[in-house]
């Protein structure tokens, strides 16, 4: 026997040992989360199986008298018997019956579901698979899980990929992704009416078909917090521009709203959904987040306050800036916007304190990093306010305004970022001062790089 048969099959024999051994916990709350779950298999991998029995077949029958043409022959005829045909089969049938024995959702069609768990069987070694899965939300495509499971060893059996991925799944908070939470209903948001129709995104013929934007907006938390008042408001629309004036493709733009916002959502559209497919040389990113801010009383360290956060464990339950800059400045090759309604001194309507902790904390400036400009709505020592004729928040409202048109100061169709930030801070200054407050929104660059040089819009049709 080969030397590489050979450890394959010692392989084989220390994973039946010990690897299918996964000891996996049952739900003691009955699942009502449906999930979807959808397999398939790469097609090189079928290739190399198929290539392997074909070589296979040769070496058993050169002892048999044939000639090279008929040995060819008959190599080709046992490699045409697929033997991965019933691989996928047997892996989502496994994962269906684990996902209702351990109480981790329904398994349902993908029409109904609310979850979707999506999986490619891949080659990973010699004679190993690995599983590539990731479990979304379909409706706003949110990552909720995403994980690879691998078998060194791989016989057809798929009990062991599957206690992999169940394993992850047990530890990953599916049932607030239930049908039942979601239909419940939802208390209204504060504050009036608008007093104006909202703003309307211009359409434009900006190139946007490389770039990709997440839009985040956090109104109501689900802890004890004051709202970010109009902050869900500011996400949408800002999401209607990035798709229309912007030129982002609608499947590039994923916007997490309230109890979709929460730290795992952030953490996973940051670090995972954005380098994952903001890939294309020269693309552009933008990033928007308004909601509350809060700062670390210890540190100055500025924080995002997803929707589950509490301001008391800032460094396990909030979201720090610095580690968004450092995360989105390492995205390859891209061009980073990152605009953010909220403040950081932990006073205002957009930013949020632990109890007994006193307001206006000094806070460390928005790090650099490269390839990402920030824009915020306010300095370090200021807060931000909402806007006096819309509902949206003044820095959003601004920005918004400048975005379709009103920063094209040359009349040239287009808007470049040093528009953009003299119109935004200009007009937010003089409107803060109405309401006796200072507001200037501070632009942060990194270093070789102009506002000047960076064009936002073009080809404006209003």
């Amino acid at each position: 026997m080969p030397l590489t048969r050979a450890l394959i099959t010692l392989a084989a024999l220390l994973l039946a040992a010990c690897g299918p051994g996964i000891k996996l916990p049952v739900k003691s709350t009955p699942a009502a989360t449906r999930i979807a779950l959808e397999v398939k298999i790469d097609p090189k991998l079928v290739a190399a199986v198929k290539e392997q029995r074909r070589r296979e077949a040769v070496e058993g029958l050169q002892t048999g008298g044939l000639t090279p043409a008929n040995l060819m022959d008959a190599g080709e005829a046992i490699a045409d018997k697929d033997p991965t045909a019933t691989w996928t089969a047997d892996l989502l049938a496994k994962l269906r019956a684990g996902v209702l024995d351990h109480k981790v959702g329904i398994p349902t069609g993908s029409g109904s579901a609310d979850l979707v768990l999506r999986g490619t069987l891949r080659r990973a070694s010699d004679a190993g698979v690995a599983f590539d899965w990731t479990l979304t939300e379909p409706k706003t495509q949110t990552v909720v899980a995403t994980a690879v499971a691998e078998e060194y060893f791989y016989s057809g059996d798929a009990a062991f990929l599957t206690r992999k991925v169940l394993a992850k799944l047990l530890v990953t908070d599916v049932d607030r992704w239930s049908r039942a939470e979601r239909l419940a209903p939802k208390p209204p948001s504060p504050g009036p009416p608008p007093s104006v129709a909202p703003l309307d995104p211009p359409e434009a013929s900006t190139d946007g078909r490389a770039a990709f934007a997440l839009v985040v907006g956090v109104e109501r938390y689900r802890d004890a917090l004051p709202p970010a008042t109009h902050a869900e408001a500011d996400a949408r629309a800002f999401a209607s521009y990035a798709r229309k004036t912007l030129g982002v493709p609608e499947a590039h733009v994923k916007l997490l709203l309230g109890e979709r916002a929460g730290l795992a959502d952030l953490a996973s559209a940051i670090e995972e959904w954005l380098p994952r497919n903001a890939r294309e040389p020269k693309g552009r990113v933008y990033v928007f987040f308004s909601g509350h801010g809060a700062p670390d009383p210890e540190t100055g360290e500025a924080y995002l306050v997803p929707y589950d956060a509490d301001p008391a464990y800032l460094k396990t339950r909030g979201y720090a800036v610095r580690r968004l800059v450092e995360t989105l400045g390492r995205l390859t090759g891209q061009q980073v916007l990152l605009f953010t309604d909220a403040c950081f001194t932990g006073s205002g309507p957009r930013s949020v304190l632990a109890a007994g902790t006193r307001p206006l904390v000094p806070v460390k400036p928005t790090p650099s990093a490269r390839g990402v400009v920030s824009f915020a709505a306010a300095g370090a020592r200021e807060a931000t306010g909402a806007a006096r004729d819309t509902a949206h928040g003044l820095f959003t409202h601004r920005l918004l305004e400048a975005l379709g048109g009103a920063a094209d100061a040359d009349a040239d169709h287009a808007v470049t970022l040093a528009e953009v930030a003299e119109y935004v801070t200009a007009r937010v200054s003089a409107d803060a001062r109405l309401d006796n407050r200072e507001q200037t929104p501070t632009l942060t660059l990194p270093p070789g790089l102009t506002a000047a040089q960076l064009t936002l819009v073009d080809g404006l049709r209003r």
